[in-house]
């Protein structure tokens, strides 16, 4: 498991040990797989498949990507180690999938070119704090959203992000 961000390009940015084992793969050959999720264990969370080249940065072009990588990271002080290199992931194809249980509700794959147009959601970097605020003042009223959209009692509802389209809920029933 690594850490990663996302370059202004879109494409993930890996920050590297030269001395780990993965690097010498990647050195040797340069297609790569990188799975994403929020939360590993929960198998209901979208996961997110990019399938691509590995393209490691040249030291010109490095002060950029460790600006992005801190943004996201700001504790990763290691970055400055002498055997550490930052890797752009140059996307072929991304996969996707709603998560294991919930496969039916949306899959599909996109693209390098397709993944490289889109855009980021503008409400996205409103998610986190939204979403705290409605978990922390609102909880209640959240739960009352969500059993009269599904008709069913539910003990607890959370909403977990949200975007220009609405909110996801994570939802316990009784």
């Amino acid at each position: 498991m690594v850490d990663i961000c996302c370059g202004e390009d879109g494409c993930p940015i890996l920050a590297i040990s030269s001395l780990a084992v993965h690097t010498k793969d990647l050195l040797a050959n340069p297609k790569c797989s990188l799975l994403v999720t929020k939360d590993p264990t929960d198998r209901t969370e979208l996961v997110i498949t990019v399938h691509g080249d590995a393209v490691f940065v040249p030291e010109n072009e490095r002060e950029a990507s460790r600006a992005s990588y801190l943004r996201k990271h700001p504790e990763a002080f290691w970055v400055d180690f002498g055997d550490f290199q930052f890797v752009h992931i140059e996307p072929k194809c991304v996969r996707y999938v709603s998560g294991v249980a919930t496969a039916m509700l949306g899959s599909g794959e996109l693209t390098g070119e397709e993944y490289k147009k889109a855009k980021v959601d503008p409400i996205s970097q409103f998610s986190i704090p939204v979403a705290s605020h409605m978990n922390r003042d609102h909880a209640e009223d959240t739960k009352l959203i969500v059993q009269h959209f599904v008709s069913i009692k539910v003990d607890h509802a959370q909403i977990i992000d949200l975007d220009r389209l609405g909110f996801n809920v994570k939802q316990l029933i009784i």
